[in-house]
């Protein structure tokens, strides 16, 4: 490749709360929807697809003389765009979104440092980079697109802010940092209210340590409501003992850092 080929000036991807291209600052233009689509579908796909894969996915459509036509189309157009010739590659039949494009996009910034925060060994620095993760994060992973592909990729992504988020929470419990423990459940909860029940349970448990029992029980009231009203289910009887005990007054922090009880993953 020569360095005319190459993409030249600064790159950003979002794609976390809106969905957008920038070139030194300034949005790409997009000649066509299709051409944009094809971006953002290459993106949640950073190992490649087959072109009847990409029909199929984005377009519903077989891999037709005339589907291959409209695809090469929206290949052009997407290149012309960036004006960068490599912006997607072909080996084997599979096209894939070059390297340098996937790595200056949000997304791959909020993997980098989770990655960072795992590998880390001391608290501060692992809180430090599970911050600079979560400021990637302004919302869901492309908002304007439906489809099962792009849902595959939003979970993901989604899970990775959970992660974070958890993470965190637990990095400020075991400082006795709980009110930034409880700010990081919430938005744990809020990202995936289907996360484990110990950790609605660590929830109530911070809820009544920094606010009251009030506030506590609140929160398991509107928990067990989503449970009856989305799913059809209820909170585990760990949990209703729980509730009951913060109801009558317990602190589950004072004597000993909090333990959650009969906890599980909801699917």
């Amino acid at each position: 490749m020569t360095d005319g080929d190459r993409p030249n000036g600064d790159w950003l991807l979002r794609s976390l709360g809106q969905a957008e291209v920038l070139r030194g600052g300034v949005p790409v233009a997009w000649p066509a929807r299709s051409a944009e689509e094809l971006l953002w579908y290459l993106h949640a796909h950073p190992d490649g697809r087959y072109r009847h894969d990409l029909l199929r996915d984005l377009w519903d459509l077989e891999d037709t003389p005339a589907a291959a036509n409209r695809f090469r189309v929206a290949l052009h157009r997407l290149r012309h765009a960036l004006d960068f010739p490599e912006a997607v590659t072909e080996r084997g039949g599979r096209y894939a979104l070059h390297p340098d494009l996937l790595a200056a996009s949000d997304t791959a910034a909020l993997h980098r440092a989770l990655h960072g925060a795992r590998e880390a060994q001391l608290p501060r620095v692992q809180e430090e980079l599970l911050r600079r993760a979560l400021a990637c994060v302004e919302g869901e992973y492309l908002p304007h697109l439906t489809g099962e592909w792009v849902q595959e990729a939003r979970q993901a992504h989604r899970a990775a802010v959970v992660e974070a988020h958890l993470t965190l929470a637990r990095l400020h419990c075991a400082a006795h940092e709980c009110p930034l423990a409880a700010q990081d459940l919430v938005r744990a909860a809020q990202a995936d209210p289907l996360i484990g029940e110990d950790h609605h349970q660590r929830l109530m448990a911070c809820l009544a340590m920094t606010r009251d029992r009030y506030a506590a029980t609140e929160y398991y009231r509107r928990y067990r409501q989503y449970l009856l009203t989305e799913i059809g289910d209820t909170p585990l009887p760990e949990t209703v003992a729980f509730a009951e005990r913060l109801k009558q007054g317990e602190l589950p922090c004072v004597d000993a850092p909090f333990r959650p009880a009969g906890s599980g993953d909801r699917t």
